[in-house]
């Protein structure tokens, strides 16, 4: 090493020494070109958390209504499967009875 290099070498430790701390030499572009990138990122990923909770709840919310229109269609095909396949008594007073349908049907064919 040359004299310079060394008396420069030393007046940089003189100067930390001094300061407390040592010199570095940061690139500002560098940082703020991987600050703004992370930030765009934390960006990107909240933005896409946030369409997925979005998404998920309309699918439940979707599956929630369909659960429920199936759930009535039953009770109603239920209630007319009985009252078309069943026998009962409508109106004592008048004496009118509810018959299934087969029979029903067997006894207009037959008349």
């Amino acid at each position: 090493m040359s004299k310079d290099q060394v008396n420069k070498k030393n007046q940089d430790l003189e100067k930390s020494i001094s300061l407390g701390i040592s010199e570095d030499n940061i690139n500002l572009k560098t940082v703020s070109f991987w600050i703004i990138l992370g930030i765009v990122m934390v960006i990107i990923i909240v933005f896409g958390v946030y369409n997925m909770y979005n998404y998920n709840k309309f699918l439940s919310t979707m599956q929630a209504g369909i659960d429920a229109d199936y759930h009535g269609l039953n009770e109603m095909r239920e209630r007319d499967h009985k009252m078309l396949n069943t026998f009962e008594l409508v109106d004592e007073e008048n004496r009118r009875y509810r018959i299934p349908i087969d029979s029903a049907m067997a006894l207009i064919a037959r008349d």
